[in-house]
């Protein structure tokens, strides 16, 4: 995470990890490369996170990148999704990060939890952080296994190798059922924070603001609803709290200057918000990246970067 002066740039900096690969957008490699470089590159690149790519894809990432790598271009991070069975994830991961490094770099990888074991965790964390020395792994909770739980597995295999890593939750998805309710993502927001870990989020999360899907006939979350809600858990607002910012659908309802954030009077300074972003809510995973952008300029929210 890079160093930033403004509550605003802080909120939003490396934020939206691309993934264009993934449904809905899918697209093919040689598209979704040239729209995340593109997106690096836009005066709002300091938004752009990781490059997230699956697993069994990283063949065609490997190729495409070396035939269209740019002289001078920064090196990027990539985000390995265990699409396949872990141990043969990693060995794709290893290969890919032996191959590209340092042009291109196995960040972090993410996997979903088979069962809700000490042991299925442990072995899930043992094979992401075999793929080289510094990727931080985030394991994906089942909302219907018991969150906190699995929380506290995750916590407890990561604290036990003094292990830096985390914990992701799925906000949507392509049918109704597959958005959790806004208490659901509270009590990984609090139990995260409780247990000291990153969270990631991913699926669902295309505008700022929680707001009602007429197709799917679902309400959809809001990024800068789950930001602000965990930079006010980090500063140890109750999870009721909580849960009122994750159902919030009032744009007015957030202000972003640059010297705080707030939600009804709730106010975050921007050195609380570095702190989260550096180590509770890191990222969401997102198809587009013009759109949240586009969206979060409109709404007067965006900083200048840095």
């Amino acid at each position: 995470m890079r160093l930033v002066l403004d509550a605003r740039t802080a909120a939003f900096a490396a934020l939206i990890d691309y993934a264009g690969l993934f449904p809905p957008a899918s697209e093919p490699m040689n598209d979704a490369v040239a729209a995340y470089r593109d997106a690096r590159n836009a005066p709002a690149g300091w938004v752009a996170g990781r490059f997230l790519c699956n697993a069994s894809d990283l063949t065609n990432l490997a190729a495409t990148a070396t035939r269209t790598f740019e002289a001078g271009e920064a090196p990027w991070e990539v985000g390995v999704i265990f699409d396949l069975p872990a141990g043969e994830s990693a060995s794709l991961a290893i290969d890919f990060h032996r191959e590209m490094d340092p042009a291109m770099t196995v960040s972090s990888a993410e996997a979903k939890l088979g069962e809700p074991t000490s042991r299925a965790v442990d072995s899930l964390i043992t094979t992401m952080t075999s793929v080289n020395a510094d990727i931080v792994p985030f394991v994906e909770v089942d909302r219907f296994a018991g969150i906190a739980q699995q929380i506290d597995l995750v916590g407890d295999s990561l604290a036990s190798r003094r292990r830096t890593g985390g914990v992701k939750l799925r906000c949507g998805g392509l049918t109704a059922e597959l958005f959790p309710e806004p208490a659901e993502v509270a009590e990984f927001i609090a139990s995260a924070i409780n247990r000291h870990i990153a969270f990631k989020a991913t699926a669902g999360l295309h505008q700022p603001i929680r707001h009602f899907d007429e197709e799917l006939g679902v309400h959809r979350h809001g990024f800068v609803n789950l930001v602000v809600a965990s930079a006010l858990g980090e500063s140890g607002t109750d999870t009721a709290t909580l849960e009122s910012v994750i159902a919030e659908t009032d744009a007015e309802a957030f202000k972003f200057g640059p010297a705080s954030v707030s939600w009804r009077g709730h106010d975050v300074p921007g050195a609380a918000m570095r702190r989260m972003r550096h180590s509770g809510f890191v990222a969401y995973g997102s198809c587009d990246f013009n759109e949240p952008v586009e969206a979060l300029a409109s709404l007067g929210f965006l900083g200048v970067g840095t």
